[in-house]
């Protein structure tokens, strides 16, 4: 990652918690009750990383996204990856064992490698065992942890 460009955050600003797309989901709902609770919780320990392919899938415009909005404000929005992550996220898609009809989905693998990259803890994901098959091809990331939202 090339967290030194001006649109990235600081690293020392980054929490130890990475949201994949169904957390943005789940953050946009009209009532996010347990998600925005939860994410309030993460946001004491830094900023949550996301990285900025997710948030394509959750956002659809509109003033209904007001609480998706106010979230992604308090989050570390990571855009710059180089074309050696891709690469990376690449083999993961290969090497991954992911579960029976689930389709490779390089967002998901993007988000284990940021995990790994930022040294988090945790993953806030709907895709639980999606993450899980990507982070088990990656040494160092067995400490990091996919929480179901």
């Amino acid at each position: 990652m090339n967290l030194g460009c001006p649109t990235c955050p600081d690293l020392d600003s980054l929490g130890d918690m990475v949201y994949d797309a169904g957390m943005l989901i789940v953050l946009a709902d009209e009532r996010p009750g347990v998600a925005l609770g939860c994410h309030r919780e993460f946001c004491r320990t830094g900023l949550p990383v996301v990285p900025a392919p997710v948030v394509a899938p959750a956002w659809r415009g509109g003033a209904r996204l007001a609480h998706l909005a106010r979230a992604l404000r308090e989050c570390a929005v990571v855009c710059c990856y180089t074309q050696r992550e891709w690469r990376r996220v690449g083999e993961l898609i290969g090497r991954a064992r992911l579960p029976a009809k689930k389709r490779p989905d390089p967002v998901d693998g993007l988000v284990a490698l940021t995990a790994l990259q930022t040294g988090a803890a945790l993953i806030a994901t709907s895709d639980v065992d999606d993450v899980q098959a990507y982070l088990d091809q990656m040494p160092g990331a067995g400490s990091i942890i996919p929480v179901r939202i």
